[in-house]
């Protein structure tokens, strides 16, 4: 991934949030993992570097440049939402609504010049 020397002065580096991604009410471990939903920010106060879905195992990975957001402003207003039917992986998930959860700061490190923050989700909820 290329990124330019300005994008690599934010104190944040790049965003990356992973997980896994099941087929529940609540995206939880509760259901069989799930494949192909896509996912976004909202709002879009991120680029992302890629389309992200989920693998055929439910994983993710999410890798974002925050431009000159500060870590305060994406925790508060940004959220990971699964931009998909749940009814797509199950008949008797509701069809309305979407899973939706904030994110939680893990820990910046340094990669060679840049560094990278790690998020989470702090929990799926359908709304």
């Amino acid at each position: 991934m290329a990124t330019s020397f300005a994008q690599a002065q934010n104190p944040l580096g790049i965003i990356h949030v992973n997980g896994t991604l099941y087929c529940s009410i609540n995206g939880g471990a509760n259901g069989p993992a799930t494949e192909f939903f896509p996912l976004q920010c909202q709002p879009a106060n991120l680029v992302f570097t890629t389309n992200v879905t989920t693998n055929a195992a439910g994983r993710y990975d999410v890798i974002a440049i925050p431009g000159n957001a500060t870590l305060n402003a994406i925790l508060s207003s940004c959220n990971l939402v699964v931009n998909s039917s749940l009814s797509n992986c199950n008949a008797n998930l509701p069809s309305a609504g979407q899973l939706v959860s904030p994110l939680q700061f893990v820990k910046t490190i340094p990669v060679g010049f840049l560094r990278a923050t790690y998020l989470i989700v702090t929990g799926f909820q359908l709304v």
